[in-house]
């Protein structure tokens, strides 16, 4: 494995340890020009009682093991370090809080807080120099705090110390500067946060946006120090495009989850009355780190309520088919249903009679696929992996018109890394021409490109019909959470092309997307072009005009209310 996956991985492995935010106060002691949370920023201070229920609730629903304790500013809290005690006591291995150093500058209150058992200091610092990082927190002598605190906490050696720096236009530029700052204190850990369209930021966005092609240099000045010996560099939010070859340096996709769950109120309206989110505009959504997503849950949404969908997955509770929506094809269960319509069934799934014409069976094994080749008028959908797919290249005969080869997303990079062959070897070996789907262009030369079905799982409701928007992160992250390369902007088809799945760029790099030329060029742009309105190569237009309320599908399974997805008023 080379060193830049295998950081890769150990940078999946930390991310997706399970933490939970809790905030102390809706106050601050800085006026920061870049404010994401300015809006709910109303001068309370949590109730010592309200902290130890979310505190509590971290640990017995989401099994949390990672306590962030933030605000506004949580060393404000009159309280603090009574709720660190606390988590401490509560079972947390690890306690974190965020800050702007001011408090934490005073020694009594810093040697208070160790006491308590507090283990990591993030501080944040946005200049290298007093007059940026106090023009940017409007705080006068915030600077001056900040670096005697941590210079303290640093020589103390009882936590880690590392540094977050908000980038933006009147600091980009001085990016390799504040990290040199805080080398000579004895920092070596960062994380990098772009900016992004929310709070006040928004309102200074004049002096505060900029444009990352332009800064490019810089930043990878700084990027490249996660190389050394000692250094950790962690982005934030930063726009995935820019960290071709340095792709160990990609945000981990289960991020998405903590940003969806800092709006899940206004998520909540949206899904259930269908009132717009108040961000959502054409100004604010292109630098916006979620916009993606958010796209993707109006086209999940607007395909809804156009009957759109080719398949209803209901798992192994075949009762859920009386849920599914009008104009399905199929029905994607473990087991037979006796319907009148076709059936999406797994080879694992079948009973030992055969599914009806115009199903199509899911293979992922020789076996299977052998089996399936037995069942008269079905489609047979082969899910590749690196053994799977050598064994087709030594027995290419098998494969029909009726076989539909897919590309398999993966929810980690180490899945990804483990199981995906190189696909476009592999294509180039097999020849022929042969259906393929879920792949871009670039990695399936030759073959007859086409859509994925559109798949509504009724994992994405509740008991009542609403949509669950933690279940909706959970399969973008899984299933449509794709980029490009800065140089598939040259590339014959980039305007209806998805790129590949980040998880699979993660462990393979941005390298294996190549801009089409030549006649594959002219062959797959033709193709592309004939696929139907409203399939994922048409996907790319952000949702601009407000839909109607989304439809309700029940599942009476009763399964869990979610973590993030709860009611309006409930802070985490």
């Amino acid at each position: 494995m080379d060193s830049a996956r295998a950081r890769t991985l150990d940078h999946e492995e930390v991310a997706n340890e399970v933490k939970h935010w809790v905030r102390l106060t809706a106050a601050c002691n800085s006026k920061c020009v870049f404010c994401l949370d300015a809006e709910a920023q109303d001068g309370r201070f949590m109730a010592f009682e309200d902290i130890c229920t979310e505190v509590r609730r971290g640990r017995d629903e989401k099994g949390a093991t990672r306590l962030v304790v933030s605000g506004g500013e949580a060393t404000i809290h009159p309280r603090f370090h009574d709720v660190v005690r606390y988590a401490k006591g509560q079972g947390y291995r690890w306690v974190q809080t965020v800050t702007n150093g001011v408090r934490l500058s005073d020694r009594d209150f810093f040697l208070a807080a160790v006491e308590a058992g507090l283990d990591e200091i993030t501080f944040s610092l946005h200049g290298h120099t007093p007059e940026l990082h106090d023009r940017l927190t409007r705080t006068k002598r915030g600077f001056e705090s900040l670096m005697r605190a941590m210079m303290r906490a640093v020589r103390d050696g009882r936590v880690i110390v590392n540094v977050d720096v908000c980038i933006n236009r009147q600091n980009v530029e001085h990016l390799e500067a504040i990290v040199a700052l805080c080398s000579r204190v004895g920092v070596r850990e960062f994380d990098l946060l772009h900016i992004i369209p929310q709070g006040v930021a928004f309102d200074h966005r004049a002096e505060l946006f900029y444009d990352v092609d332009q800064h490019a240099e810089a930043l990878r000045r700084v990027f490249r120090l996660a190389r050394l010996p000692g250094f950790h560099i962690w982005t934030n939010r930063f726009p995935v495009q820019h960290l071709e070859g340095l792709e160990e340096l990609i945000q981990d996709p289960h991020k998405m989850l903590d940003e969806v769950g800092g709006r899940r109120v206004q998520f909540r309206r949206y899904l259930d009355a269908g009132t717009p989110i108040d961000c959502r505009d054409k100004d604010r959504c292109p630098h916006c780190f979620i916009e993606p997503f958010c796209s993707a849950l109006d086209r999940h949404i607007a395909r809804a309520s156009a009957n759109g969908f080719d398949e209803f997955a209901v798992g192994d509770q075949p009762a859920l088919a009386a849920s599914a929506p009008p104009g399905v094809r199929w029905i994607g269960t473990e087991h037979r249903l006796p319907l009148d319509r076709p059936q999406r069934l797994p080879v694992a799934g079948l009973d030992g009679s055969p599914p009806p014409a115009g199903s199509r069976v899911v293979v992922s094994s020789p076996d299977e696929l052998v089996a399936a080749a037995a069942l008269p008028d079905v489609e047979i959908e082969v899910r590749l992996d690196r053994e799977l797919s050598t064994w087709l290249l030594a027995h290419p005969e098998v494969l029909t018109a009726r076989h539909v080869l897919h590309a398999p997303t993966r929810a980690k990079a180490s899945e990804s890394a483990r199981l995906d062959p190189d696909w476009r070897a592999f294509f180039e070996a097999l020849g022929g021409r042969h259906r393929v789907e879920n792949l871009p262009a670039c990695l399936a030369p030759g073959m007859r490109l086409e859509p994925a079905p559109a798949r509504l799982d009724s994992a994405l409701f509740h008991e009542d019909g609403r949509w669950r928007i933690d279940a909706f992160v959970d399969e973008y992250i899984a299933e449509h959470y794709r980029a490009k390369s800065l140089r598939c902007r040259g590339c014959k088809v980039d305007h209806v092309c998805e790129g590949q799945h980040l998880q699979s760029l993660r462990a393979h790099g941005f390298a294996q997307l190549q801009p089409l030329t030549g006649a594959w060029a002219d062959d797959a742009s033709a193709q592309l072009a004939a696929w139907p309105e409203g399939d994922p190569a048409k996907r790319l237009a952000s949702g601009a005009a407000p839909l109607p309320p989304p439809p309700r599908f029940p599942n009476p399974s009763g399964g869990p209310v979610p973590f993030i997805d709860t009611d309006a008023g409930r802070r985490s």
